[in-house]
């Protein structure tokens, strides 16, 4: 009987410990994940809407998230900003160097589509 209450005992502790480790993951997402690069931000004078017709999505320097084609979301990357995980297909900055395949295709370019042509 007192060796049934030890088992007993131990399988709720583990149970309970592996509970407690474990909780703190539920509430993380991908967005919990994601960094700014704030220097280079600051150098590029990264701003979060368009400059006329320039836009992130159509620069050369854009990384577009293949896990998610044609999001309007910040989930997507630079080749100028390393680390940073918050560029938006509609932002802008001093950075920007318009994409050929974006000109000679205009509105209908699609930055994923090209990417997965690669």
């Amino acid at each position: 009987m007192e060796s049934n209450a030890k088992h007993s005992r131990r399988k709720v502790l583990k149970i309970g410990i592996t509970a407690l480790s474990v909780a703190p993951l539920a509430g993380l997402s991908e967005r919990a994940f994601a960094t700014q690069n704030t220097a280079v931000r600051t150098a590029l004078k990264f701003q979060d809407h368009p400059n006329a017709d320039k836009r992130c999505s159509v620069c050369v320097n854009f990384v577009p998230n293949m896990d998610k084609p044609n999001n309007d979301d910040t989930v997507n990357g630079c080749k100028l900003y390393p680390g940073d995980t918050e560029i938006c297909p509609h932002c802008y900055c001093l950075g920007f160097v318009q994409n050929p395949a974006a000109t000679a295709a205009g509105a209908a370019w699609s930055p994923w589509a090209a990417a997965a042509k690669k």
